[in-house]
């Protein structure tokens, strides 16, 4: 039964791992796409200042927007200022996997908004892969211990309740 668990746990973990890649695509060429477009404009404000972020911590795969802005301190040197946008939670049922696109357009100049409504469209879709994959994989562990228990001959506290 452990050589099956450890089985699943890899093809899970695999799938994590292939979900992380695409989201990395993703950013690569959102962000491409902002520093050829900022390049084209004159004014700082008709910048981007909008990105987008991968991170896979443990079975967490995390794909964040941030908004990055640049500021000069009082001897001239400049410096980025990171602020992470939230992802707000609708309704009664919990989460939600897409990010409000309101919450994007306000740090996204006008050209940029259907690139942002791409990879965000991209990333929902992606998160929600995630969160089922993350919560298998919180099972299998769950289930490892149990087995791990059984064998020891201990009682789980799961049985008690």
């Amino acid at each position: 039964m452990q050589n099956r668990l450890m089985e699943v746990r890899a093809i899970f973990e695999g799938h994590l791992e292939t979900l992380r890649k695409q989201a990395h695509e993703s950013a690569i060429r959102f962000e491409d796409y902002t520093v050829k477009e900022n390049s084209r404009r004159d004014k700082w404000k008709d910048q981007n200042t909008l990105k987008f972020r991968v991170r896979l911590e443990g079975n967490s795969l995390m794909l964040e927007w941030y908004r990055r802005v640049w500021k000069r301190d009082g001897d001239g040197n400049r410096d980025t200022q990171h602020t992470y946008i939230r992802k707000r939670t609708k309704g009664k049922a919990g989460s939600t996997y897409a990010y409000d696109l309101e919450d994007l357009f306000k740090y996204s100049p006008e050209w940029s908004r259907d690139m942002v409504v791409d990879v965000e469209s991209e990333a929902a879709t992606l998160r929600r892969q995630a969160r089922y994959c993350s919560s298998i994989l919180v099972s299998l562990g769950r289930l490892e211990r149990y087995l791990v228990q059984l064998d020891a001959g201990e009682e789980s506290d799961e049985d008690e309740a």
